[in-house]
C-alpha cells in the first residue's frame, strides 16, 4: 500500500538585515542534507534580544530582500507571520502557528552554531522541542561543547561562507562593493531604497 510521505520543512529565521549570500548557501545546504521538502525564510518583527543593541530596517523593506534573494529557489519560500503577529517575535510562537496550519508536517529550526549556545534565553524555549526538531549549523570558531547540553541539538556542518549582515551594512555605509555578498537584485534594492547609509 502506498503511503504518503510526511511533509519535512526546515524553518529559518531572522532578520536578515540584510539577507546574504551566507543565509542562501546555508539553507540550501541544510535542504539537501536534510531532504527537506521546502526552507521557509521567517523574518521577524522585533527580534527583542538584538532590539537594545542597533536599530533594525524596518520589516516591509527585510521583507522584500528576503523575496528577492529567493526567487529562482523553488523549494524557498518566505513568510511575513512574525510581522503580521506584530510585536516581538517569539520562534516558538510561531512555531505553534505553523504546526496549527499543518500539525502533520515534521518541522526542523535551522539555527546557526553561535545561537545554540544562547537557546535557553530565548522566551518558552523549552517547548520548542515539542513542535521542531533544532538543527544546529556549525560555523567557523564554534566547539560543539559550548552548545547547551538541556537541547537534543542536532549537529550538522554547513558551508563555510565568511560573510555577514553587519559587514554588509558597514561595506554600504563606506561606499563598498557588495556585489560578492549578496544576490544581485537585493543589492539593486539596497542601492535603489538608499538603505543603510
Amino acid at each position: 500500500m502506498f503511503v504518503d510521505r510526511i511533509r519535512k520543512l526546515g524553518i529559518l529565521g531572522g532578520s536578515f538585515d540584510p539577507p546574504h549570500l551566507g543565509h542562501l548557501a546555508i539553507a540550501d545546504f541544510i535542504a539537501s542534507n536534510r531532504d527537506l521538502d521546502e526552507v521557509l525564510f521567517v523574518v521577524s518583527h522585533i527580534q527583542w534580544q538584538k532590539a537594545v543593541d542597533r536599530a533594525v530596517l524596518h520589516s516591509n523593506d527585510r521583507f522584500e530582500m528576503v523575496k528577492l534573494a529567493v526567487k529562482g529557489y523553488d523549494n524557498f519560500s518566505v513568510s511575513s507571520i512574525e510581522i503580521d503577529r506584530g510585536g516581538d517575535s517569539v520562534t516558538v510562537e510561531t512555531l505553534e502557528s505553523l504546526h496549527a496550519e499543518d500539525s502533520e508536517a515534521q518541522y526542523e529550526l535551522i539555527i546557526g552554531a553561535d545561537i545554540a549556545s544562547t537557546l535557553s534565553t530565548w522566551r518558552r524555549s523549552e517547548e520548542i522541542e515539542e513542535y521542531a526538531d533544532i538543527i544546529v549549523v556549525g560555523r567557523p570558531g564554534f566547539q560543539r561543547v559550548d552548545s547547551e547540553e538541556n537541547f537534543n541539538f542536532v549537529f550538522v556542518d554547513g558551508p563555510r561562507i565568511d560573510v555577514s549582515s553587519e559587514e554588509i551594512r558597514s561595506a554600504v555605509k563606506l561606499g563598498l562593493p557588495i556585489g560578492h555578498l549578496v544576490p544581485e537584485q537585493v543589492e539593486e534594492y539596497i542601492h535603489r531604497e538608499g538603505l543603510y547609509r
